[in-house]
């Protein structure tokens, strides 16, 4: 737990107590409810099967602003002309590069943004693989798993919070492993034909998205996953997704119940009224069941980037050392008194 936001007594390893089973900081079961939350979409395909396209198309019909973190040497300027969009290109492949450009995208009021793509920020320079390996041959050990990883896992568990945790949509393009297989053509002949094996990302990344579309030469969309029950069939076959498809998914998830925004908590922290009690629960209960603490964000007040649940550590560490400090002063002051007289 960040440093600030400190967990209460009754929360300890041996568990809940028997003054504690009312569950007060809200760890109980509720009646469940279906939220209007924001679309975690992934495209997958090999070169030209018209991901950067897709992406921009389908955006187009989700939101009004949208943004492109462009790792691929700004090509998604090549559709300028087709759709309107904010374009930041990349300096690097570092995850902490990335949550840095979402931190500015929820700055800027981005509603959707595109990451194209996320491949680099696995095996692209710069990227987690190439982070792991030069960690480890600098250790003393040189092994991968008690130095490398234990290092730079953090780090990418924290790009992947503020991907989820982002305040808008969010659509990630995936480069995929390409082989060639003999196919017959039309006169009867094999010749080689391209096709896409498994992302280039992490093994278990396809889990992090509600959505996954696999694109092929045709720029036809196969839905691999659809967590929106009644919208899209798995299998199912989108001959060019476009605007229409994007705005399918988002009608959807405007149907379920409104949730507080990651501005709209940012501002209530940022309440002078808000004590150091009530920032914490809001960090253990809402926030945390939510996913919500790793949004990266410029914290308003100092400007300086952090993420959602790194502002209401320090803001509440700030309120509690305050707390504190207000009622540690009449008792020295009693006490000069009484060494006065």
């Amino acid at each position: 737990m960040p440093q600030g936001i400190e967990a209460p007594a009754s929360i300890t390893a041996e568990g809940p107590t028997s003054h504690t089973q009312n569950q007060a900081d809200g760890f109980d079961f509720v009646d469940a409810t279906r939220p209007a939350t924001n679309a975690l979409i992934a495209l997958t395909g090999p070169a030209n099967a018209g991901k950067t396209y897709t992406a921009l198309a389908m955006a187009t019909g989700m939101g009004t602003t949208i943004g492109v973190c462009d790792t691929e040497r700004g090509r998604a300027s090549h559709y300028a002309h087709l759709f309107p969009f904010k374009h930041l290109k990349m300096p690097d492949f570092r995850p902490q590069t990335l949550v840095r450009a979402l931190a500015l995208g929820a700055q800027r009021r981005i509603d959707v943004m595109i990451i194209d793509s996320g491949t680099h920020y696995w095996s692209g320079r710069g990227g987690v693989l190439e982070q792991v390996d030069r960690t480890t041959s600098a250790s003393r050990s040189g092994n991968a798993f008690t130095s490398g990883w234990k290092s730079i896992k953090p780090i990418e568990h924290e790009m992947w919070d503020a991907v989820m945790a982002y305040p808008g949509h969010v659509i990630m393009t995936l480069r995929v492993k390409v082989a060639y297989e003999l196919v017959e053509n039309d006169r009867g002949k094999k010749e080689p034909t391209k096709i896409g094996l498994k992302p280039d990302q992490r093994a278990d990344a396809e889990y992090e998205f509600d959505f996954v579309g696999d694109l092929d030469m045709d720029h036809t969309m196969t839905v691999s996953k659809c967590s929106y029950p009644g919208l899209f069939e798995t299998g199912e076959r989108i001959e060019l997704p476009n605007t229409e498809t994007g705005h399918k998914i988002v009608q959807w998830l405007s149907e379920g119940t409104p949730m507080p925004t990651v501005q709209e908590y940012v501002d209530r922290v940022m309440r002078p009224e808000m004590t150091y009690e009530q920032l914490l629960a809001l960090y253990q209960g809402e926030l945390s069941q939510r996913g919500l603490l790793g949004a990266a964000l410029f914290a308003p007040d100092t400007g300086d980037q952090t993420t959602l649940g790194g502002l209401i550590a320090r803001i509440g560490g700030e309120r509690k050392a305050a707390a504190e400090g207000a009622s540690a002063t009449p008792q020295a002051a009693q006490g000069g008194e009484r060494n006065a007289a």
